[in-house]
């Protein structure tokens, strides 16, 4: 008989061992490939309150004559932030209390319960929130309602005749 050149070769079975790698090889990839998509999720998702923050920078607010002995003054300041490719100015706001022994105290207006801007009611002499009715006293701290703890305390320094705050 003649042969067109086309010679039928049966297969052999692959060998137990090849295989055998062959799955471990596959496994390591889709663990890789799992571990890659796992990790940056794990990353996004964990608490930004257990990351560490560097302390912020000092920004002048107020000048120092300005907030006499027992006075307490909502003060506004304006930063640029630069976000990505953007630099833009962003409002921040802070409360300044004069002690009556000349040390001056800034609180963060945010009440620490769920975030709302707390008023300092001069009647009163206290911080309240309006969202959940809970009462600071001129220091800061907790008098009643849902807040957890006081307010937030900012460092403050004063220097060359202006009051300074570190923004956290």
């Amino acid at each position: 008989m003649r042969s067109n050149g086309l010679e039928y070769q049966q297969q052999q079975p692959d060998s137990p061992i090849r295989r055998r790698v062959l799955s471990w090889l596959v496994g390591l990839i889709n663990l890789g490939v799992i571990v890659g998509f796992i990790a940056p999720v794990l990353g996004f998702i964990s608490s930004p309150a257990r990351r560490r923050r560097e302390p912020g920078e000092w920004v002048p607010v107020l000048n120092a004559h300005e907030l006499k002995p027992g006075e307490t003054r909502a003060v506004t300041y304006s930063l640029m932030v630069k976000d990505g490719y953007t630099t833009a100015e962003h409002r921040y706001s802070v409360y300044l209390y004069h002690r009556s022994d000349g040390t001056i105290l800034a609180f963060d207006p945010s009440c620490p319960h769920l975030g709302c801007r707390v008023e300092f009611k001069e009647r009163k002499q206290r911080y309240v929130c309006p969202c959940h009715g809970g009462v600071f006293d001129t220091e800061g701290n907790l008098v009643s309602g849902p807040p957890p703890t006081g307010l937030t305390k900012l460092p403050v320094r004063v220097d060359g005749g202006k009051i300074w705050i570190q923004r956290v």
